[in-house]
Order: structure tokens, then C-alpha cells, then sequence
């Protein structure tokens, strides 16, 4: 028996949660300096249960009777991002509190864009040269030509610049190696990241030699201390 009717053109059905999703996303870009600084600020107070702590003492100064906590949200999912805004709405005494005690808050909200913005900037750009508006496009491509001619040649970049982010525990390794995939292609991005990781591996050797020689000075004066000392102690 034929169960599949008209050929199955009855069963796509579009789903409406992920266009209520991209709709709404879309929405947020008016807003998205701001909700990524609620964000930036929600992760620095879960990151640490000392700061979590520090933060939970906010509510007692604040007089705030809630038993509610911080959440962070899924920047894909819109209604995760919709909870945590409204969190941090009830919580805004605290983190006002907070903020004007601790200064580590204020610090990470300056500068806990750069690692993140840099990828972010080479694929818009990619993205803008691609829109069908050809004079946006023209002008786009000037500016990701400014932006290439920061780089340089992929295979001639100073590594150094991507030693910190591999050091941030936030994004280590691999997310380098994404956001160099995004920046430069799968080709280019692969190559940069061996290319980093080999750096990496170069400077800790230099580290262990350089380590290796102070330790072994280190001994060589402690000995001469002690031989000095010990004859001033026989002629005495």
C-alpha cells in the first residue's frame, strides 16, 4: 500500500522555532554591545567561586531577597539570552556594588573584546564583499585590503600575537585555530596554527635552556659562597 501521498510534498513543514530564533537575533544586533558587556560581566562573576561569592554578598549589602542565580546564556538560542537579561535586570543593584569594589570587573569588560573581535571584524568583512550591493561590496574591499595589509603575508605574521589567547584559559588551542581557519581559510588557517604551535614549542625549549643555565649558575655561586665562607671560618 502507498503510504507516501502526493510524493511526501505534505511533509516539509518549516521550523518555526529556528525562524522565531533568526528573527529575534537579528533584533539583538541593535542592542549587541550591550548584552555582550551583561555577558562579558555574568562570566567574570561565574568564572570564579570566590568571585561568586564576593558577588552573593552584593545581595545582603543591596538588601536583595533573592534565590534566584546568575545564568549565562547560549548566544544561539535567543530565549537563553532573553533569561539571562532579565536575570541581570533583577540583579543590577548588585553588579553596581560589585563594580565599584572590584576593579578586576571593570579591567575585563575594557579588554575582553579584543581576542574575540579581531576574527569577528575578517569575516563580516568577508561577508559584506559577498552582498549583492556593488558599491558596498567595492568599498568593503578596500577596507579588508587595509585590514590583509595589517597581516601581511599569512606565512611571514609574527606568531607571538597569538601566544596570548592560546595562554587565555578561555579559548587555549583550538578556538586559535578556529578563529585563524575563519580569518584565513582552511588552507592558509591550518598552516598558520602548525606554523604557532611549532613557535610555542620553540620558546619553551628556549625557556627550558635559559632555565637550565640559571639553575646551573645558581649552583656554581652558591658553591663559590660556600667555599669562601668556609675558608674564612678555617682561617678565623
Amino acid at each position: 500500500m502507498e503510504t507516501n501521498l502526493m510524493n511526501g510534498t505534505h511533509l516539509h513543514v518549516r521550523c518555526m522555532a529556528h525562524i522565531m530564533n533568526l528573527v529575534v537575533r537579528d533584533g539583538l544586533k541593535e542592542s549587541s554591545v550591550s548584552i555582550e558587556r551583561v555577558r562579558h560581566a555574568v562570566r567574570y562573576v561565574r568564572q570564579s567561586p570566590a568571585r561568586l561569592k564576593r558577588f552573593q554578598e552584593c545581595f545582603d549589602d543591596e538588601q536583595l531577597n533573592c534565590k534566584k542565580a546568575l545564568c549565562l546564556d547560549v548566544p544561539t538560542r535567543w530565549n537563553s539570552t532573553y533569561l539571562m537579561l532579565c536575570r541581570a535586570v533583577e540583579f543590577e543593584s548588585a553588579f553596581s556594588h560589585y563594580a565599584s569594589s572590584e576593579i578586576g570587573l571593570r579591567h575585563y569588560l575594557e579588554h575582553s573584546y579584543i581576542e574575540v573581535e579581531i576574527p569577528t571584524v575578517a569575516v563580516y568583512l568577508k561577508q559584506l564583499i559577498a552582498n549583492e550591493d556593488t558599491i558596498l561590496s567595492e568599498m568593503t574591499k578596500k577596507m579588508k585590503g587595509k585590514f590583509d595589509k595589517y597581516w601581511g603575508d599569512p606565512g611571514k605574521m609574527n606568531k607571538i600575537i597569538f601566544i596570548s589567547c592560546i595562554l587565555d584559559p578561555r579559548y587555549k588551542l583550538e578556538s586559535n585555530g578556529y578563529a585563524l581557519v575563519k580569518m584565513f581559510g582552511v588552507d592558509h588557517g591550518e598552516t598558520i596554527q602548525a606554523e604557532v604551535t611549532k613557535y610555542m614549542t620553540s620558546l619553551f625549549s628556549e625557556y627550558v635552556k635559559s632555565s637550565s643555565k640559571s639553575v646551573v649558575l645558581a649552583s656554581s655561586s652558591d658553591c663559590s659562597s660556600l667555599d669562601t665562607l668556609t675558608s674564612g671560618l678555617s682561617g678565623s
